[in-house]
């Protein structure tokens, strides 16, 4: 956990892996302290978690780079898509009448921000890019090294990294809005992302 103080709100962010059932749990533990919860999706996407039981999440858009993650990550353990620990706020939250709070672009938003930083031949490589990564050998000694070095490889292609960067900045920036308004804060969010949202908080 690491804790921020922002104006005059307490803000914890949890960081974890996205995709691993374990991760759940550091939720649960997390969880009943605070006055506001947000994960970093968007309105479409905490919307279709906490309807989850009603939709097909079959048709849970998966992309072949998620699938080769999920590949290597499954060494720790069980892996599922959604997200288990975003689910388990998501649930914790409606079970007890809350709103999680949306930290992410919508969907509108966030595919001109795509189309803005992805280019078309960059989209072209992401199969060559995830055949690469079945092969490739990632450090292994925890699940959370996995997947900070695993998006560091995917953030090779430039276009990646830059819309990495701005989701990064958008979040941060929400965190620093919704922190106005609130004494207390819990954010879960991926490994991957929280050091370089810190980092932008922190020299807000």
């Amino acid at each position: 956990m690491i804790r921020l103080t922002i104006g005059e709100c307490r803000v914890d962010i949890l960081p974890v892996v996205q995709g691993l059932t374990p991760e759940a749990d550091k939720v649960k533990e997390a969880y009943g302290k605070y006055e506001a919860y947000g994960l970093p999706l968007s309105v479409e996407g905490i919307l279709a978690l906490s309807k989850r039981d009603t939709l097909d999440m079959d048709d849970y858009e998966v992309n072949e780079l998620d699938l080769v993650y999920a590949h290597h990550l499954s060494e720790f353990g069980n892996v599922e898509f959604p997200c288990p620990a975003f689910c388990e706020l998501v649930d914790l939250c409606k079970n007890d009448g809350l709103n999680v709070v949306a930290l992410d672009m919508n969907e509108d938003k966030f595919t001109d921000v795509y189309l803005e930083n992805i280019k078309a031949t960059e989209f072209v490589k992401e199969h060559r890019v995830a055949k690469k990564g079945m092969k490739k050998k990632f450090d292994m000694s925890s699940p959370e090294t996995f997947a900070e070095e695993w998006d560091a490889y995917v953030n090779k292609v430039k276009g990646y990294r830059k819309l990495s960067a701005a989701r990064e900045r958008y979040i941060a920036e929400q965190i620093a809005d919704l922190a106005k308004y609130r004494k207390t804060v819990l954010i879960v969010a991926e490994v991957e992302r929280v050091k370089n949202i810190v980092d932008i908080l922190e020299k807000q």
